[in-house]
Formats: structure tokens, sequence, C-alpha cells
């Protein structure tokens, strides 16, 4: 079923649903990922000239225990409930045909989507009917159920086909993107400047493109090449039967105004940006040395639609749990519960502890309000990684042991 209603000059929302299977008696949470997103260009992640699927990679590096599937109590399995992107056509009149895919990681190239096999691929979706001669852009969001998969790396986008006639950008489409900034670049469009420990990227960008023939993989993926100006987000986020929790950072950057405190934004309260550019990456000291100094406000953003104005326990950290990863329930003095869920995942031992409220919608941001001191001594110190967790708390069923939903641990490198 495909519903379609038209949103701005140029822009449009559609919605499709492949298939429908409820896992809770929840609503599935926005997990956040594209919440305070700047578009810079539309982009087929390298496959400018073939047939294939555009990749965003949902790194490990960034996200641990994010996407557990809530039937699975030993939280080991991954699993999702749909997505929403942007995709633009260069020729509105003659609409394309796309889907939506997802991979797991190839057991031999870490870092790689699985070139032997998709892990889901949706129905295919014609884009609808326009009078536009040149581009239109739609907002789609997909809802599907693909099978639970062991957690870690995943790869979800959408199978980008080639023009009955000529190739991209004359025609065809492509999928909006984030891009980082080039020293230099005078343009007008937004552009975000990560911080210094974008470095340490687990492949040269951050979306990847591989090819196929009638939706099946032919060859490995190729990722782009991850110089100043080209490294690039898919404007493609994703919904799950979990507690969303993402990266979140202020900027006072003019080129990427959605990153800015107090901007605008009914996804991020108090403004800022979740993308794996900034996002993930602060600049805390003025690394690029912006012309405007940078002293980011590094956080994160908790997202339960299921518990608005709810109490939120938040942990910080520098590191993992130092007994692996176990199903929040294990620690049943205080998450007894049997709706508890999700994994502490986070050093639980040496983690500062603060409590917060989800707002009327369900969300919560917490943010690191940087000073010059702090500032200096981030630069002084090596590249270093900050760890969150937050356990939302659902107070109906009483006092302690409570009731935790937990997000997934959010990395940030700084």
């Amino acid at each position: 079923m495909v519903r379609s209603r038209f949103l701005s000059a140029g822009i449009a929302g559609a919605t499709l649903v492949a298939s429908v299977a409820s896992l809770q008696a929840q609503i599935p949470n926005r997990l956040g990922f594209t919440a305070g997103f700047g578009t810079s260009y539309t982009d087929r992640m390298g496959g400018n000239t073939i047939v294939g699927d555009a990749l965003q990679h949902y790194d490990n590096r960034d996200y641990q225990d994010w996407a557990l599937d809530p039937l699975d109590l030993t939280g080991s399995n991954f699993t999702l409930t749909g997505c929403t992107f942007i995709v633009q056509d260069q020729v509105g009149v003659t609409p394309e045909t796309i889907d939506v895919c997802g991979y797991t990681e190839d057991p031999t190239t870490p870092n790689f989507p699985n070139p032997l096999a998709t892990w889901f691929r949706t129905g295919p979706a014609t884009l609808p009917a326009s009078t536009a001669t040149g581009p239109v852009a739609w907002i789609y969001t997909f809802t599907f159920a693909p099978p639970a998969v062991p957690k870690g790396d995943i790869w979800v986008g959408v199978g980008l086909p080639q023009p009955a006639t000529g190739t991209w950008p004359t025609d065809g489409v492509s999928l909006h993107a984030a891009f980082d900034f080039p020293p230099g670049n005078t343009g007008t469009n937004q552009l975000d400047d990560p911080g210094r420990g974008i470095a340490s990227i687990s492949a040269t960008n951050l979306a990847c493109f591989i090819p196929t023939t009638a939706g099946v993989p032919t060859g490995a993926a190729v990722y782009p090449i991850g110089s100043a100006g080209n490294l690039r987000q898919i404007n493609l986020d994703l919904f799950a039967n979990c507690t969303g929790g993402v990266a979140l950072t202020q900027t006072n950057q003019t080129r990427y105004v959605c990153s800015n405190p107090g901007f605008v934004n009914t996804l991020v309260p108090g403004g800022g940006t979740t993308n794996m550019l900034s996002g993930s990456n602060p600049d805390t000291f003025n690394f690029n040395a912006a012309a405007t100094p940078r002293a980011d406000n590094p956080g994160f953003l908790v997202t339960e639609t299921n518990f608005p104005s709810s109490p939120v326990f938040v942990l910080q950290a520098f590191g993992p749990s130092p007994v692996g990863s176990l199903p929040a329930q294990f620690f049943t003095s205080i998450a007894g519960q049997p709706g508890t869920r999700g994994n502490v995942c986070i050093d639980f031992i040496s983690a500062s502890l603060s409590i917060g409220f989800t707002d009327a919608t369900g969300r919560m941001p917490n943010v690191v309000a940087m000073n010059p001191a702090l500032s200096a001594q981030i630069a002084a110190l090596p590249p270093f990684d900050v760890w969150w967790q937050a356990f939302v708390v659902n107070l109906a069923p009483g006092t302690n042991p409570f009731e935790l939903h937990a997000t997934g641990c959010i990395i940030q490198h700084l």
C-alpha cells in the first residue's frame, strides 16, 4: 500500500507498507540517527552509473546493542520495524521504482556488507507521478519485519535503478545526504565539519554502494573516497521496538545551522545534530581551526515514545561493561520487572549517574556544556571515547525493582 501527500514545492511524502508485524504492544521508536540533520547534496554513494544498493553503515564503532529484538531475552539479536529517508528523482515526469534493503556484515571482511546475500529486501515502490520536468524529492517511510540477525554492524539502504535512457544525474534517483566540510569551500549549502574523532572511522566512509542485478548483489561493496569534503551520511533513519539513544552534539557552525543550540527541531529539543559526522565526532576544542572557534557541546538523545514524562537514569563512562554485555534483567535487584528490555553494555562500575525526565513526546537530550578549561583539558589528551547509556523507567508496575527500557551504548569520539 502506498500513501502520498504534498509537503512543499519539489518535496512530497509517501509511505510504503511492505509488511506489518507487531513485536510488542508498543509504538516503535524512530531511533534518531537523522534527528537534527541537514542535507548537503543528493547522492548515490558512488554508484553513479550502475544499478545497485546505496547503503548506510550502522557501525559498532559508534553504537552497540542499539536494535535488540524484544522477543530475544538473551539480548543477542537485532531486528527493525522500518525506516524513513528522502529520495530525489532528477526528472519528475519519468517516475522511478525503488526498494529498501538490509545487509549484515561480511564474515570474511569486517566493516563491509555481505556481498553473497541480503538480510532483507522489500517489495518495489514506484515514485508517485509528478508534473515536474526537473528534480522532485519525496519523503518515504517503509514499514517491514525482517528476521532477527546476530547483533553487530548492519547496513540499510535503498535499491537505486538507472533511468530507461541516459544515466544519473541527467535523470534517475538518488538520496539526500549530509557531507563534511572541505577547507576553503565558500558555497552556501549545509556542510558539517566533524572533530578529530572522525579519523578513526572503520572504513573509508560512512556509506557505500553495492552493485546488484534483479535485486541480487553481484560484487563487493565500494566506499567512496574519504578525503575532506567526501565523507557522507545518508538521510536515512530507522524504527525499532526498542528505546532510541543516539549521539547528540550542539555546534556553532553557520554552514550547518541544524546543529546549533536552540535550532527548532521537534526531534531534538534544544537543538543539535545526531548525525555520524559532528554528532558522533564533536569538535570540543576547535581542532579544525574554524574562523569562529568551535567548542561543541557533546551529549546524547534518548527517545522513548511509549513513556513520556518518565524518569531516565543516565550513565556516562569511558568504556564498555567489564563483564560483557548482559540483559538488563540479569540485574534482578534493580530491573526485575518482566517488562524490562535491553542490555547493560556500559562500564556501570565506574560510570557517573544522573537522573532526568523525558518530555511530553518521550524525548530527553543530555548535553555537556563546554567551557574554556574543559576544552583545554580535552585538547591536551590524545583522542578518546565517551560512552553513554540510558534507562527509561516505566513507573506503571510500581516500585523497585523497576521496569527499565535501555538504550544501546552510544560512543562519542573526542
